[in-house]
Protein backbone atom coordinates (compact mmCIF):
# COMPACT_ATOMS: atom_id res chain seq x y z
CA UNK A 1 0.00 0.00 0.00
CA UNK A 2 1.04 3.39 -0.67
CA UNK A 3 2.22 5.30 2.09
CA UNK A 4 1.82 8.81 2.93
CA UNK A 5 3.77 10.98 5.93
CA UNK A 6 1.05 13.66 7.28
CA UNK A 7 2.52 16.57 9.11
CA UNK A 8 1.92 15.92 12.47
CA UNK A 9 3.51 17.75 15.34
CA UNK A 10 3.64 16.54 19.10
CA UNK A 11 4.20 19.35 21.41
CA UNK A 12 6.96 18.25 24.12
CA UNK A 13 7.10 19.74 27.25
CA UNK A 14 10.18 18.10 28.28
CA UNK A 15 12.51 18.61 25.10
CA UNK A 16 14.71 21.46 25.57
CA UNK A 17 17.86 22.78 23.40
CA UNK A 18 20.52 21.55 26.08
CA UNK A 19 19.38 18.03 25.57
CA UNK A 20 19.14 18.56 21.67
CA UNK A 21 22.86 19.28 21.21
CA UNK A 22 25.60 16.66 21.38
CA UNK A 23 27.96 16.70 24.64
CA UNK A 24 30.87 16.64 21.94
CA UNK A 25 29.53 19.31 19.75
CA UNK A 26 32.16 21.55 18.10
CA UNK A 27 30.40 24.41 19.83
CA UNK A 28 30.03 23.07 23.11
CA UNK A 29 33.97 22.62 23.20
CA UNK A 30 34.17 26.37 21.55
CA UNK A 31 31.74 27.66 24.49
CA UNK A 32 33.80 25.86 26.97
CA UNK A 33 37.39 27.05 25.77
CA UNK A 34 36.78 30.66 25.03
CA UNK A 35 35.24 33.46 26.89
CA UNK A 36 34.09 36.37 25.19
CA UNK A 37 32.87 38.32 28.17
CA UNK A 38 36.07 40.62 27.35
CA UNK A 39 34.46 41.94 24.61
CA UNK A 40 31.97 44.26 26.75
CA UNK A 41 34.61 46.15 27.84
CA UNK A 42 35.69 46.96 24.48
CA UNK A 43 32.58 48.43 23.25
CA UNK A 44 30.86 50.17 26.86
CA UNK A 45 31.99 53.66 25.49
CA UNK A 46 29.57 52.80 22.22
CA UNK A 47 26.50 52.77 24.60
CA UNK A 48 24.90 54.86 27.02
CA UNK A 49 24.96 53.84 30.23
CA UNK A 50 21.58 54.03 32.09
CA UNK A 51 19.81 54.64 28.64
CA UNK A 52 17.14 53.52 26.45
CA UNK A 53 16.68 49.79 25.66
CA UNK A 54 18.92 46.48 25.98
CA UNK A 55 21.34 46.47 22.89
CA UNK A 56 22.45 43.24 21.89
CA UNK A 57 24.84 41.30 23.60
CA UNK A 58 28.16 42.59 22.30
CA UNK A 59 29.05 38.39 22.73
CA UNK A 60 26.63 37.04 20.79
CA UNK A 61 27.69 40.08 17.91
CA UNK A 62 31.13 38.61 18.40
CA UNK A 63 29.71 34.81 18.07
CA UNK A 64 27.38 35.16 15.51
CA UNK A 65 30.92 35.94 13.40
CA UNK A 66 32.72 33.37 14.65
CA UNK A 67 29.49 31.31 13.48
CA UNK A 68 30.00 32.85 10.23
CA UNK A 69 33.91 32.28 10.08
CA UNK A 70 33.62 28.76 11.03
CA UNK A 71 30.86 27.81 7.99
CA UNK A 72 32.19 29.83 5.48
CA UNK A 73 29.20 31.84 5.08
CA UNK A 74 29.25 35.12 3.06
CA UNK A 75 26.21 36.95 4.17
CA UNK A 76 24.57 38.18 7.29
CA UNK A 77 21.19 37.46 6.42
CA UNK A 78 22.34 33.56 5.30
CA UNK A 79 24.03 33.61 8.73
CA UNK A 80 21.08 34.46 10.13
CA UNK A 81 19.06 32.19 8.57
CA UNK A 82 21.16 29.27 9.00
CA UNK A 83 20.95 30.32 13.16
CA UNK A 84 17.05 29.74 12.59
CA UNK A 85 17.47 26.32 11.65
CA UNK A 86 20.90 25.22 13.33
CA UNK A 87 20.83 23.64 17.14
CA UNK A 88 23.85 24.03 17.72
CA UNK A 89 23.82 27.50 16.53
CA UNK A 90 21.18 28.89 19.20
CA UNK A 91 22.51 26.97 21.89
CA UNK A 92 26.15 28.40 21.09
CA UNK A 93 24.15 31.96 21.46
CA UNK A 94 21.96 31.23 24.37
CA UNK A 95 18.66 31.89 22.38
CA UNK A 96 15.93 29.03 23.07
CA UNK A 97 13.75 27.59 20.37
CA UNK A 98 10.72 29.84 20.67
CA UNK A 99 13.32 33.09 20.90
CA UNK A 100 13.36 35.63 18.61
CA UNK A 101 16.52 36.05 16.67
CA UNK A 102 18.18 39.38 15.70
CA UNK A 103 17.37 40.56 12.61
CA UNK A 104 20.38 40.16 9.98
CA UNK A 105 20.38 44.30 9.52
CA UNK A 106 21.45 44.98 13.12
CA UNK A 107 24.59 43.34 12.11
CA UNK A 108 25.82 45.45 9.99
CA UNK A 109 24.76 48.64 12.09
CA UNK A 110 26.50 47.81 15.53
CA UNK A 111 29.45 46.95 12.84
CA UNK A 112 29.44 50.60 12.00
CA UNK A 113 28.20 51.66 15.64
CA UNK A 114 31.61 49.99 16.80
CA UNK A 115 34.16 51.02 14.11
CA UNK A 116 37.86 49.32 13.22
CA UNK A 117 39.27 50.03 16.24
CA UNK A 118 36.46 47.63 18.40
CA UNK A 119 37.80 45.19 15.87
CA UNK A 120 41.76 45.53 15.82
CA UNK A 121 41.25 45.42 19.84
CA UNK A 122 39.47 42.45 19.87
CA UNK A 123 41.82 40.77 17.02
CA UNK A 124 44.71 41.68 19.72
CA UNK A 125 43.18 40.18 22.52
CA UNK A 126 42.71 36.78 20.71
CA UNK A 127 46.49 37.18 20.25
CA UNK A 128 47.22 37.87 23.76
CA UNK A 129 44.98 34.83 24.50
CA UNK A 130 47.83 32.79 22.24
CA UNK A 131 50.67 34.89 23.72
CA UNK A 132 49.40 34.05 27.47
CA UNK A 133 48.74 30.06 26.03
CA UNK A 134 52.56 29.75 24.80
CA UNK A 135 51.84 30.01 21.39
CA UNK A 136 53.69 32.74 20.56
CA UNK A 137 57.88 32.08 20.42
CA UNK A 138 58.46 35.56 19.18
CA UNK A 139 61.98 34.58 17.56
CA UNK A 140 61.32 34.94 13.98
CA UNK A 141 58.79 37.23 11.87
CA UNK A 142 57.44 35.81 8.74
CA UNK A 143 55.85 38.69 5.94
CA UNK A 144 53.74 37.90 3.17
CA UNK A 145 50.59 39.32 1.60
CA UNK A 146 47.69 37.89 -0.88
CA UNK A 147 45.44 39.57 -3.63
CA UNK A 148 41.70 39.82 -2.63
CA UNK A 149 38.81 40.22 -4.79
CA UNK A 150 37.03 43.53 -3.85
CA UNK A 151 32.94 43.14 -4.13
CA UNK A 152 33.07 45.70 -7.52
CA UNK A 153 33.50 44.83 -10.80
CA UNK A 154 36.20 46.53 -12.83
CA UNK A 155 33.71 48.01 -15.15
CA UNK A 156 32.91 50.59 -12.40
CA UNK A 157 35.77 52.80 -12.74
CA UNK A 158 35.50 56.01 -13.60
CA UNK A 159 37.93 58.99 -13.67
CA UNK A 160 39.17 60.14 -10.48
CA UNK A 161 37.87 63.57 -10.91
CA UNK A 162 34.88 63.33 -12.74
CA UNK A 163 33.72 61.01 -9.51
CA UNK A 164 35.16 63.53 -6.70
CA UNK A 165 33.36 66.59 -8.70
CA UNK A 166 29.64 64.76 -8.93
CA UNK A 167 30.17 63.11 -5.08
CA UNK A 168 30.75 66.67 -3.51
CA UNK A 169 28.52 67.96 -5.78
CA UNK A 170 25.68 65.45 -4.37
CA UNK A 171 26.66 65.62 -0.83
CA UNK A 172 27.29 69.38 -0.07
CA UNK A 173 25.50 71.10 -3.40
CA UNK A 174 26.48 74.99 -3.33
CA UNK A 175 27.57 74.37 0.26
CA UNK A 176 31.91 75.28 1.11
CA UNK A 177 33.57 72.02 1.57
CA UNK A 178 35.05 70.91 4.85
CA UNK A 179 38.55 70.57 5.26
CA UNK A 180 40.28 67.42 4.91
CA UNK A 181 42.19 66.33 7.81
CA UNK A 182 44.63 64.36 5.49
CA UNK A 183 45.90 67.58 4.15
CA UNK A 184 47.25 68.88 6.74
CA UNK A 185 50.23 68.35 7.55
CA UNK A 186 49.95 68.84 11.47
CA UNK A 187 47.25 66.43 11.50
CA UNK A 188 49.47 63.30 10.16
CA UNK A 189 47.48 60.07 9.98
CA UNK A 190 47.51 58.36 13.34
CA UNK A 191 46.38 54.71 12.31
CA UNK A 192 48.16 52.42 9.61
CA UNK A 193 44.97 52.14 7.46
CA UNK A 194 44.84 55.83 7.14
CA UNK A 195 48.23 55.60 6.15
CA UNK A 196 48.26 53.14 3.18
CA UNK A 197 44.84 54.03 1.83
CA UNK A 198 45.91 53.65 -1.51
CA UNK A 199 47.81 57.25 -2.13
CA UNK A 200 51.52 56.41 -3.80
CA UNK A 201 53.88 56.63 -1.09
CA UNK A 202 57.59 57.21 -1.97
CA UNK A 203 60.47 59.22 -0.82
CA UNK A 204 61.48 60.92 -4.06
CA UNK A 205 60.17 64.55 -5.08
CA UNK A 206 58.14 63.61 -8.30
CA UNK A 207 57.57 60.34 -10.39
CA UNK A 208 57.46 60.99 -14.58
CA UNK A 209 55.30 58.13 -13.91
CA UNK A 210 51.46 58.51 -13.08
CA UNK A 211 49.47 55.15 -12.02
CA UNK A 212 46.21 54.22 -13.83
CA UNK A 213 44.73 53.72 -10.52
CA UNK A 214 45.64 57.47 -9.40
CA UNK A 215 43.51 58.48 -12.52
CA UNK A 216 40.22 56.02 -11.81
CA UNK A 217 37.64 55.42 -9.59
CA UNK A 218 35.02 52.91 -8.69
CA UNK A 219 31.48 53.73 -7.96
CA UNK A 220 30.63 50.69 -6.47
CA UNK A 221 33.71 51.05 -3.99
CA UNK A 222 36.14 54.03 -3.82
CA UNK A 223 38.85 52.38 -2.02
CA UNK A 224 39.84 49.63 -4.08
CA UNK A 225 41.95 49.67 -7.12
CA UNK A 226 42.86 47.57 -10.24
CA UNK A 227 45.30 44.62 -9.77
CA UNK A 228 46.47 41.98 -11.74
CA UNK A 229 44.89 38.13 -11.99
CA UNK A 230 47.57 35.81 -10.79
CA UNK A 231 46.06 33.49 -13.42
CA UNK A 232 46.46 35.45 -16.62
CA UNK A 233 42.94 36.70 -16.18
CA UNK A 234 41.71 40.10 -16.97
CA UNK A 235 42.80 42.75 -14.23
CA UNK A 236 40.19 42.96 -11.27
CA UNK A 237 39.15 45.35 -8.38
CA UNK A 238 40.81 44.15 -5.03
CA UNK A 239 42.95 44.94 -2.29
CA UNK A 240 46.38 43.70 -0.88
CA UNK A 241 45.78 41.84 2.88
CA UNK A 242 48.99 41.38 4.75
CA UNK A 243 49.90 39.21 7.80
CA UNK A 244 52.58 38.90 9.61
CA UNK A 245 53.14 35.35 11.26
CA UNK A 246 55.01 34.28 14.31
CA UNK A 247 57.82 31.41 13.74
CA UNK A 248 56.65 29.69 16.52
CA UNK A 249 55.05 26.11 15.47
CA UNK A 250 51.79 27.46 15.90
CA UNK A 251 52.06 29.81 13.30
CA UNK A 252 50.20 32.69 15.16
CA UNK A 253 48.92 35.75 13.07
CA UNK A 254 50.49 38.85 15.34
CA UNK A 255 49.17 41.64 12.41
CA UNK A 256 46.90 41.83 9.88
CA UNK A 257 46.41 44.71 7.38
CA UNK A 258 44.32 45.23 4.41
CA UNK A 259 45.19 47.69 2.12
CA UNK A 260 44.34 48.59 -1.60
CA UNK A 261 45.89 46.94 -4.67
CA UNK A 262 47.77 49.98 -5.54
CA UNK A 263 50.24 49.32 -2.00
CA UNK A 264 52.80 47.00 -3.15
CA UNK A 265 53.22 44.05 -0.51
CA UNK A 266 56.75 45.66 0.82
CA UNK A 267 55.82 48.82 1.13
CA UNK A 268 54.15 48.19 5.43
CA UNK A 269 55.94 46.16 6.37
CA UNK A 270 58.62 48.04 8.30
CA UNK A 271 55.52 49.61 10.22
CA UNK A 272 53.89 45.96 10.39
CA UNK A 273 57.53 45.32 11.59
CA UNK A 274 57.64 47.81 14.24
CA UNK A 275 53.84 47.31 15.67
CA UNK A 276 54.29 44.15 16.11
CA UNK A 277 57.80 44.39 17.96
CA UNK A 278 56.19 46.62 20.16
CA UNK A 279 52.71 46.06 21.17
CA UNK A 280 53.67 42.23 21.76
CA UNK A 281 57.29 43.05 23.51
CA UNK A 282 59.22 40.54 21.42
CA UNK A 283 62.41 40.61 20.11
CA UNK A 284 62.80 38.62 16.42
CA UNK A 285 66.46 37.76 15.53
CA UNK A 286 65.27 37.63 12.19
CA UNK A 287 62.57 38.81 9.99
CA UNK A 288 61.67 36.88 6.57
CA UNK A 289 60.31 38.00 3.42
CA UNK A 290 59.95 36.66 -0.37
CA UNK A 291 62.29 38.94 -3.12
CA UNK A 292 59.47 41.77 -3.55
CA UNK A 293 60.40 42.75 0.01
CA UNK A 294 64.07 43.13 -0.50
CA UNK A 295 64.19 46.91 -0.85
CA UNK A 296 67.36 48.64 0.71
CA UNK A 297 64.14 50.37 2.56
CA UNK A 298 63.71 46.87 4.63
CA UNK A 299 67.05 45.92 4.47
CA UNK A 300 68.33 49.16 6.14
CA UNK A 301 65.35 49.55 8.35
CA UNK A 302 65.39 45.95 9.64
CA UNK A 303 68.98 45.90 10.37
CA UNK A 304 69.10 49.50 12.04
CA UNK A 305 66.54 47.97 14.35
CA UNK A 306 68.50 44.59 15.10
CA UNK A 307 66.75 42.68 13.03
CA UNK A 308 68.64 39.85 10.49
CA UNK A 309 66.42 41.14 7.42
CA UNK A 310 66.97 37.57 5.44
CA UNK A 311 65.48 39.48 2.65
CA UNK A 312 66.39 37.96 -0.58
CA UNK A 313 66.91 40.78 -3.47
CA UNK A 314 66.40 40.74 -6.95
CA UNK A 315 69.78 40.33 -9.27
CA UNK A 316 69.17 42.89 -12.32
CA UNK A 317 72.67 42.41 -13.24
CA UNK A 318 71.71 38.93 -14.83
CA UNK A 319 70.40 40.47 -17.82
CA UNK A 320 73.07 42.69 -18.11
CA UNK A 321 75.52 42.57 -21.13
CA UNK A 322 78.33 44.39 -19.25
CA UNK A 323 80.29 43.95 -16.09
CA UNK A 324 78.02 43.86 -13.28
CA UNK A 325 79.13 45.78 -9.94
CA UNK A 326 80.74 42.16 -8.07
CA UNK A 327 83.37 42.63 -10.98
CA UNK A 328 85.16 45.65 -9.36
CA UNK A 329 86.87 45.75 -5.99
CA UNK A 330 85.82 49.05 -3.53
CA UNK A 331 88.58 50.15 -1.50
CA UNK A 332 87.01 51.79 1.62
CA UNK A 333 90.50 53.68 2.38
CA UNK A 334 90.46 55.40 -0.73
CA UNK A 335 86.85 54.77 -1.56
CA UNK A 336 87.24 54.31 -5.42
CA UNK A 337 86.38 51.11 -6.86
CA UNK A 338 89.00 49.42 -9.31
CA UNK A 339 87.64 47.63 -12.37
CA UNK A 340 89.16 44.10 -14.05
CA UNK A 341 91.31 45.94 -15.64
CA UNK A 342 93.19 47.68 -12.59
CA UNK A 343 91.70 51.14 -13.55
CA UNK A 344 90.37 53.83 -10.90
CA UNK A 345 86.66 55.08 -10.77
CA UNK A 346 87.05 57.93 -8.19
CA UNK A 347 83.92 59.39 -6.63
CA UNK A 348 82.20 61.78 -8.93
CA UNK A 349 79.13 63.03 -6.84
CA UNK A 350 76.54 61.84 -4.35
CA UNK A 351 72.47 61.72 -5.02
CA UNK A 352 70.89 62.92 -2.33
CA UNK A 353 67.03 62.35 -3.28
CA UNK A 354 68.30 58.24 -4.57
CA UNK A 355 70.96 57.67 -2.33
CA UNK A 356 73.90 56.57 -3.62
CA UNK A 357 77.24 57.84 -4.50
CA UNK A 358 78.42 58.21 -8.05
CA UNK A 359 81.53 56.64 -9.16
CA UNK A 360 83.24 57.24 -12.36
CA UNK A 361 85.90 56.46 -14.53
CA UNK A 362 87.87 58.40 -16.90
CA UNK A 363 86.77 58.73 -20.60
CA UNK A 364 90.47 59.03 -21.55
CA UNK A 365 90.83 55.55 -19.44
CA UNK A 366 88.08 54.21 -20.40
CA UNK A 367 87.63 54.81 -24.15
CA UNK A 368 90.71 52.79 -25.67
CA UNK A 369 90.31 49.96 -22.95
CA UNK A 370 90.81 46.82 -24.75
CA UNK A 371 87.73 45.33 -23.07
CA UNK A 372 85.41 48.36 -23.24
CA UNK A 373 82.64 46.24 -25.12
CA UNK A 374 81.96 44.02 -22.54
CA UNK A 375 82.19 47.40 -19.59
CA UNK A 376 79.73 50.06 -21.24
CA UNK A 377 79.00 51.79 -24.29
CA UNK A 378 79.38 55.29 -22.76
CA UNK A 379 81.70 57.53 -24.20
CA UNK A 380 82.20 59.30 -21.05
CA UNK A 381 83.77 56.64 -18.72
CA UNK A 382 81.90 53.41 -17.10
CA UNK A 383 79.91 54.69 -13.20
CA UNK A 384 79.18 52.81 -10.64
CA UNK A 385 76.34 53.49 -8.16
CA UNK A 386 77.09 52.39 -4.24
CA UNK A 387 74.59 53.27 -1.78
CA UNK A 388 74.55 55.32 1.54
CA UNK A 389 74.14 52.60 2.80
CA UNK A 390 76.21 49.66 1.55
CA UNK A 391 77.13 48.41 4.49
CA UNK A 392 73.65 47.03 5.72
CA UNK A 393 72.58 45.94 2.26
CA UNK A 394 76.55 43.74 1.72
CA UNK A 395 75.59 42.36 5.63
CA UNK A 396 72.09 41.10 4.36
CA UNK A 397 74.11 40.10 1.19
CA UNK A 398 76.04 37.74 3.14
CA UNK A 399 73.15 36.53 5.30
CA UNK A 400 72.49 34.24 1.90
CA UNK A 401 75.15 32.20 2.34
CA UNK A 402 74.68 30.68 5.73
CA UNK A 403 72.61 27.60 6.55
CA UNK A 404 69.96 29.71 8.81
CA UNK A 405 69.19 31.76 5.97
CA UNK A 406 68.71 28.75 3.58
CA UNK A 407 66.29 27.25 6.79
CA UNK A 408 64.37 30.51 6.75
CA UNK A 409 63.69 30.53 3.01
CA UNK A 410 62.39 26.79 3.21
CA UNK A 411 60.47 27.52 6.40
CA UNK A 412 59.04 30.43 4.74
CA UNK A 413 57.20 28.40 2.13
CA UNK A 414 55.71 26.41 4.41
CA UNK A 415 54.80 29.12 6.61
CA UNK A 416 52.21 32.26 5.30
CA UNK A 417 50.81 30.28 2.11
CA UNK A 418 48.74 27.57 3.98
CA UNK A 419 47.17 30.27 6.18
CA UNK A 420 46.18 32.12 2.80
CA UNK A 421 45.14 29.26 1.36
CA UNK A 422 43.22 28.10 4.35
CA UNK A 423 41.30 31.32 4.34
CA UNK A 424 40.64 31.57 0.52
CA UNK A 425 39.42 27.38 0.02
CA UNK A 426 37.33 28.02 3.61
CA UNK A 427 36.94 31.40 5.25
CA UNK A 428 35.77 33.19 2.07
CA UNK A 429 38.93 34.65 2.04
CA UNK A 430 38.78 34.60 -2.18
CA UNK A 431 36.48 38.44 -2.37
CA UNK A 432 35.63 40.54 -0.03
CA UNK A 433 32.03 40.93 1.14
CA UNK A 434 32.68 44.17 2.11
CA UNK A 435 33.20 47.41 0.98
CA UNK A 436 35.23 50.09 1.93
CA UNK A 437 38.89 50.22 3.36
CA UNK A 438 37.49 50.61 6.98
CA UNK A 439 34.78 47.08 6.49
CA UNK A 440 37.50 45.26 4.62
CA UNK A 441 40.54 45.60 7.17
CA UNK A 442 36.96 44.93 9.80
CA UNK A 443 36.46 41.97 7.73
CA UNK A 444 40.26 40.80 7.58
CA UNK A 445 41.33 41.46 11.36
CA UNK A 446 38.03 39.47 12.63
CA UNK A 447 39.15 36.14 9.90
CA UNK A 448 42.42 36.34 11.19
CA UNK A 449 41.51 36.40 14.73
CA UNK A 450 39.21 33.48 13.97
CA UNK A 451 42.00 31.81 12.45
CA UNK A 452 44.40 32.15 15.99
CA UNK A 453 41.05 30.63 17.70
CA UNK A 454 41.18 27.91 15.74
CA UNK A 455 44.78 27.26 16.99
CA UNK A 456 43.79 28.33 20.73
CA UNK A 457 40.74 25.78 20.45
CA UNK A 458 43.34 22.97 19.15
CA UNK A 459 46.01 23.88 22.63
CA UNK A 460 42.77 23.70 25.03
CA UNK A 461 41.00 20.94 23.81
CA UNK A 462 43.15 18.55 22.26
CA UNK A 463 41.68 18.38 19.20
CA UNK A 464 40.82 19.31 15.64
CA UNK A 465 39.37 22.43 15.47
CA UNK A 466 39.47 22.63 12.19
CA UNK A 467 35.31 21.68 11.68
CA UNK A 468 32.75 22.16 11.02
CA UNK A 469 33.43 24.33 7.77
CA UNK A 470 36.55 22.34 6.84
CA UNK A 471 34.57 18.86 6.90
CA UNK A 472 31.63 20.97 4.70
CA UNK A 473 33.78 21.91 2.30
CA UNK A 474 36.05 18.94 1.55
CA UNK A 475 32.48 16.65 1.60
CA UNK A 476 31.74 18.78 -1.61
CA UNK A 477 34.28 17.41 -3.61
CA UNK A 478 33.31 13.61 -2.93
Amino acid sequence: MLGQKAKIFKVHPRLTLDNLVPVDNFYRRVEAKLDLSFVRDLVKDCYASGMGRPSIDPVTFFKLHLIMFFEGIRSERQLMETVHLNLAHRWYLGYDLDELLPDHSSLSKIRTRYGLEVFQHFFEQIVELCQKAGLIWGRELYFDGTKVRANADIDSLQPHLEVITQHLQTLFLDQPLPPIEGDNPQHPPRRLVDKYDGTRLTSRPGHWYHRTTDQLTSLTDPDASPMKSASGQSAALGYHTHYVVDGGKARIILAALVTPASIMDNTPMLDLERWVCFRWQIFPRIAVGDTKYGTVANIVGLEQDGIRAYLPTANASRSDYFYPLERFQYRPERDVFICPQGQELPLQSRCETKQYFRYRAKASICNPCPVKHECTDSQTGRYLARSFFQEYLDRAHRYGETEGYRKAMRKRQVWVEPLFGEGKQWHGMRRFRLRGLEKVNIEGLLRAAGQNIKRLLKVRTGQNPFKPAVVRCTAAYF
